[in-house]
């Protein structure tokens, strides 16, 4: 789907609601259902647990700001309860690059047999993902500070998926000299995972009865690539923090 097509979408998809809120208000002032609208954006990355071995040096990392946009839902348990249940919609894109250098590092996606390899030398990757995202989780509003707590979790279907590799052909392979004077580029996206699953935590504070300051910290449980192409010798997942502001529509 195109992106600004499903943008346009969610936007109109406020207008009932907005006046549907508003009605609710009016006429169920302690009505337990929220209603709001979010936007930010995520930084991060596809990270391993830790820095691989192979890589001498982290030349360059941008976390990327990709957009995040979407519909609140809220339902508090009772009139007095400080917890409420959570969920909603979101369109967001996750993204980064980076660029290492690498000493005998073992590859496979060089090759059409995916061969596995030993390379050394510069290698850089981009990713821009585009995710309809579904969260679930439980908030705890403070009773003073103006303080929100959230736990819970997330469901992901790919929109785009796009992941490229680049190796310095001034590198080396197996300790022979690569391709010297080119840059050499492929296509890792349709290799990974469709559905992405994750925990989620963060916080929010309240500006006032409306507005909020929000964080959330996700971080993706399952591998990032498909467990039927070992594209590198090491595990990635998504992990990002999402900040934004968020605006509640009705009381």
């Amino acid at each position: 789907m195109n992106s600004k097509k499903l943008l346009a979408s969610l936007a109109l998809c406020l207008l009932p609601l907005g006046s549907f809120t508003a009605n609710a208000s009016e006429d169920q002032p302690l009505s337990p259902l929220g209603v709001g609208i979010h936007l930010g954006f995520n930084l991060g990355g596809a990270l391993p647990p830790t820095v691989p071995k192979p890589v001498e040096k982290v030349m360059h990392f941008n976390l990327g700001a990709a957009p995040n946009i979407g519909i609140d839902f809220s339902y508090r348990l009772s009139r007095t309860s400080p917890f409420s249940l959570v969920t909603g919609i979101e369109y967001e894109g996750k993204g980064f690059y980076a660029t290492v250098r690498a000493k005998d590092m073992p590859i496979r996606y060089q090759s059409s047999d995916f061969t596995e390899q030993r390379y050394s030398g510069l290698q850089s990757v981009d990713m821009s993902n585009r995710y309809l995202t579904i969260p679930l989780g439980l908030t705890f509003d403070m009773p003073r500070g103006g303080f929100r707590f959230y736990v819970g979790g997330y469901y992901s279907h790919a929109l785009r998926r796009k992941f490229i590799a680049k190796l310095d052909g001034d590198g080396e392979i197996d300790g022979r000299p690569y391709q010297p004077g080119v840059i050499l580029s492929f296509s890792l996206g349709e290799f990974i995972v469709r559905n992405d699953v994750g925990v989620r935590f963060g916080a929010d504070y309240k500006i006032d009865s409306k507005w909020a300051v929000t964080g959330r910290v996700n971080v993706g449980l399952p591998k990032l690539f498909e467990s039927s192409f070992q594209v590198m010798p090491y595990s990635l997942r998504n992990v990002f923090l999402n900040l934004g502001l968020s605006y509640r529509i009705n009381r």
